[in-house]
């Protein structure tokens, strides 16, 4: 089973200015230059997005055959790269890395080389100034680039959907039955006040934290880059933390909007309900190896239901579906 991999083939030049915007010169000051090719098996090992692997052992036991000569033993480490004994080189973290591939993550993969002891003739396995982008690094290989780092970072931190703050609030009102459970209720055109209620760390952010991964120490910090509100009733509206509605305050007062964070209900649903989202998009930007960047993180999403109902005229509340919940 093969697949399309990109890779990048080393050609040499006489003038590295020879070589294309595809094209990096290598530390050995080789010009080495992407094209797509079809290599045999799966160098990722892993998924797109889900982050790296764990580290994976490499040979124990080494051995160089040469096209002319006899097998022999060779180190399994030199120079930070470990040997493949399928591949017959030693594979490498490139130093430095160049952008990922379109469609795929930084945070992730990375580019690896994998140098023979002997360069110019391959025989057609991977040769030396080679290098391959893969979602996973290759045996033996135990350090990350600083952006996978921060990838593993990333993955550590625990986000939460916010706690919805909204009047009306969720309570059992004074015309309902005797063992009614708690539910919102509003009616056509009344404000709705919108907040995040009691906000953490975990729901509203930042929160820091610093550790380190494959060798790089990276510090992120996770923070709510927007909220989104859908109504249920097609209204979409983005808002801050909103402000919260001082019930106290406002008792028996005309309706008015929040400040801040709300909307009023434009129309009633065949179910008298309708069931409200807020959507939080999270980002964490880290530092690490000389390097920063942001890393976008799963939405984290709440919601609630709403009865809706329609009154001929409203001025003011008088039960408080509102401004008392």
């Amino acid at each position: 089973m093969s697949f399309a991999a990109v890779i990048a083939v080393s050609v040499s030049f006489a003038v590295p200015a020879a070589a294309g915007n595809n094209c990096h010169t290598n530390s050995q000051g080789q010009v080495v230059c992407d094209v797509e090719v079809e290599v045999p098996g799966n160098p990722g090992g892993g998924t797109p997005g889900t982050g790296p692997a764990d580290f994976t052992p490499g040979p124990t036991t080494c051995t160089y055959t040469p096209k002319d000569g006899e097998p022999r033993e060779v180190p399994c480490s030199s120079n930070g790269g470990w040997w493949a004994n399928d591949l017959q080189c030693y594979w490498t973290l490139d130093d430095p890395q160049r952008p990922a591939p379109p469609g795929r993550d930084a945070s992730v993969g990375a580019w690896y080389s994998c140098l023979t002891i002997d360069p110019p003739d391959c025989g057609g396995r991977l040769c030396y100034g080679t290098s391959v982008w893969r979602e996973t690094p290759p045996p033996g290989v135990n350090r990350y680039t600083p952006a996978q780092a921060a990838g593993m970072l990333a993955r550590t931190f625990v986000l939460k959907p916010i706690d919805i703050g909204m009047a009306p609030e969720l309570k059992v009102h004074s015309d309902d039955p005797a063992g009614t459970a708690p539910y919102r209720r509003t009616w056509v055109g009344i404000p709705v006040w919108l907040w995040v209620d009691q906000p953490t760390e975990s729901t509203w952010g930042p929160v820091t934290r610093t550790a380190t991964y494959g060798g790089v120490t990276v510090t992120g910090t996770a923070s709510v880059q927007s909220l989104g509100w859908s109504s249920g009733d097609g209204q979409v509206i983005g808002c801050g933390a909103g402000t919260p509605f001082n019930a106290a305050a406002m008792a028996n007062q005309a309706a008015v909007d929040s400040p801040t964070c709300g909307f009023r209900y434009q129309k009633t649903s065949g179910s008298g309900t309708f069931t409200l989202f807020a959507t939080t998009n999270w980002s964490v930007a880290w530092t690490g190896g000389g390097q920063s960047g942001n890393i976008a993180m799963p939405t984290t999403t709440a919601s609630t239901t709403v009865r809706v109902g329609e009154l001929q005229s409203v001025n003011v509340s008088q039960d408080g579906d509102t401004f008392t919940g």
